[in-house]
């Protein structure tokens, strides 16, 4: 690389940014996987729950959260960073509704984010941030919606999406599951994320290892153990 990486405005002389990849290895660090799925009338995203000492408080430890009455979030990466970016994100919802006096759209917290994240790969003042975005939301218009977030400040809406260390397998699991149109439009968004998010691990996860949030039209829920457990059975089932 021959010192391109040092700065993240130096391009090397293939035309890349060496500073940007590494924040997108860098969402690789916590070793955990998420994926979002949209469906008829909810969206959702299942993610791997890992505790990394027997000290710390289980419920503690998540990578999904809450920004708005409508929308929710998953943060993969540095956990820092991740912190940083959803509390930016609140920020922003919240602003905008005493603006506005209505919820902001998910799709325009995701521009906004991906700005933010496009502006850290041009300017000295900060780093790129080390985390990917996952939002899920319920539009009244629009119906449910998943929203990816990258590093380089790129954004999409999707039908289902896979993040984090295992995103390649999981990612071919849901364009399989989207090719049977019949099994996709009559499966449950939560049923889909979470056997998307096995089939990437290779093993049977267990419902404690899970996080599940599932957004529809009322509410923004994050599921329990004995909700997880019924998805999983049905999985195992039909296998």
């Amino acid at each position: 690389m021959a010192g391109f990486d040092r700065h993240i405005t130096i391009f090397s002389p293939e035309g890349r940014v060496y500073q940007v990849e590494y924040a997108f290895k860098a969402i690789n660090t916590t070793n955990l996987t998420a994926v979002a799925v949209k469906g008829d009338d909810v969206a959702v995203i299942a993610v791997q729950k890992r505790v990394p000492d027997s000290l710390i408080v289980r419920d503690s430890v998540t990578s999904i959260f809450r920004i708005s009455q409508t929308v929710a979030c998953c943060a993969i990466g540095i956990v820092p960073d991740a912190r940083f970016q959803v509390k930016r994100a609140q920020s922003e919802a919240a602003n905008f509704k005493y603006k506005h006096g209505y919820d902001m759209p998910v799709d325009l917290l995701a521009k906004k984010m991906a700005d933010l994240n496009q502006y850290y790969t041009q300017n000295a003042e900060m780093r790129c941030l080390g985390v990917g975005l996952l939002f899920v939301a319920f539009d009244d218009e629009r119906g449910p919606e998943v929203y990816r977030v990258d590093p380089a400040g790129y954004f999409r809406g999707m039908r289902g999406v896979a993040m984090g260390v295992k995103q390649g397998p999981a990612t071919v699991c849901l364009e399989k599951k989207i090719k049977k149109r019949a099994q996709w439009d009559s499966t449950h968004p939560a049923e889909l994320a979470i056997e998307a998010l096995q089939t990437s691990l290779g093993i049977d996860v267990r419902a404690n290892d899970v996080e599940v949030v599932v957004v529809d039209k009322t509410s923004v829920r994050t599921l329990n153990n004995e909700e997880v457990e019924q998805y999983l059975t049905l999985i195992a089932t039909r296998d």
